[in-house]
């Protein structure tokens, strides 16, 4: 797997042993898991689409909390996340606008409940990293929403 092996490298040799494109290495499935996740945002919902995000995680989760760590020690990848995250602000966005008002307040608050979205899941990561893994991933994930869901879709609760 290219992800443990660049893993491997930096964390025996530093970020430097890789080649600039090697930085992408760390990051090379971040399309396919945000295509993934984009396809059960729409087939089955946010909670859904979460908790299969983090049921994935979990399944690798040693790999994952690696690279995590890494990302957090190192300026030059946490750049690279945050160029990252942009795509998925994007998705969530897009969500919560179908969801949400129309017009200006509607686009204002899809980006808002898009930003607080994506913070709960980073939020989430974070804390399952500095556990070690305890509680385990989808938990975290299933408690970031819990605590945010009042904050979302409030445009359509209000419709009812």
């Amino acid at each position: 797997m290219a992800l443990a092996r660049a893993l491997e490298q930096v964390e025996a040799e530093g970020l430097d042993s890789l080649e600039t494109q090697g930085l992408d290495l760390l990051f090379l499935d971040e399309e396919d898991l945000r295509s993934g996740f984009a396809e059960a945002l729409e087939a089955v919902g946010l909670f859904e689409a979460v908790m299969a995000w983090a049921g994935h995680l979990e399944e690798d989760g040693g790999l994952w909390r690696r690279r995590l760590a890494l990302v957090g020690r190192e300026p030059r990848l946490r750049a690279r996340r945050a160029e990252l995250d942009e795509a998925w602000r994007g998705l969530l966005g897009a969500h919560f606008l179908r969801w949400g008002a129309a017009g200006p307040q509607g686009e204002r608050l899809a980006r808002l409940e898009a930003e607080l979205a994506l913070a709960a899941l980073r939020g989430a990561e974070r804390l399952w990293l500095d556990g070690n893994g305890r509680p385990v991933m989808p938990v975290l994930a299933q408690e970031a929403l819990a605590t945010l869901w009042p904050a979302l879709y409030g445009h359509v609760r209000k419709a009812r």
